[in-house]
């Protein structure tokens, strides 16, 4: 994230496990919020730890003063820290969710063929029941037919009333 500092200047604010430039860039920071600069404190010089007059000298856990080129090269590094990370987290995500769009389509096509078998059951079910139910209509009608069905009485015989074989 970047600051605009109260004479424009810009500054990165990174976040935790940035090292000393934490306790660079938040000192640089706060001078930059309160409108001081290194060199010139509220118009003219300024006083380090010793009480002296002089710029601020600012420390790293070392104790040892860096020049501003050592701070804007150690944002520099800090922006390109928080790039890479970035694109670590960019390339975990895409695989994540190359992971999960094999899973679902992994998923999909084992629902479809679970399905094909379902329709493929239920289509020999329905033309088993067509076919049956075609036979018995005929049937029906065959029936139907026989009670319309004239017959002569010579060709009725009551069994065992004459003898007739037929």
């Amino acid at each position: 994230m970047t600051i605009k500092g109260m004479n424009g200047e810009n500054y990165n604010v990174t976040g935790q496990g940035q090292g000393n430039y934490n306790t660079v860039g938040a000192s640089a920071g706060i001078a930059s919020f309160l409108g001081l600069n290194a060199g010139n404190i509220l118009g003219g010089g300024c006083y380090n730890r010793n009480m002296a007059a002089g710029p601020v000298e600012v420390i790293t856990s070392e104790d040892k003063p860096i020049s501003r080129y050592e701070a804007a090269m150690m944002d520099k590094l800090a922006a390109k820290d928080g790039e890479i990370a970035l694109l670590k987290a960019n390339t975990y995500t895409d695989q994540k969710l190359a992971d999960v769009y094999d899973r679902l389509l992994t998923r999909i096509n084992l629902d479809k063929n679970e399905q094909n078998a379902i329709n493929m059951n239920q289509a020999v079910y329905n033309g088993t029941n067509t076919a049956t139910l075609a036979c018995m209509k005929q049937q029906i009608a065959d029936l139907a037919a026989l009670s319309e069905l004239v017959v002569p009485q010579r060709k009725v015989c009551d069994t065992g009333c004459c003898g007739c074989n037929q």
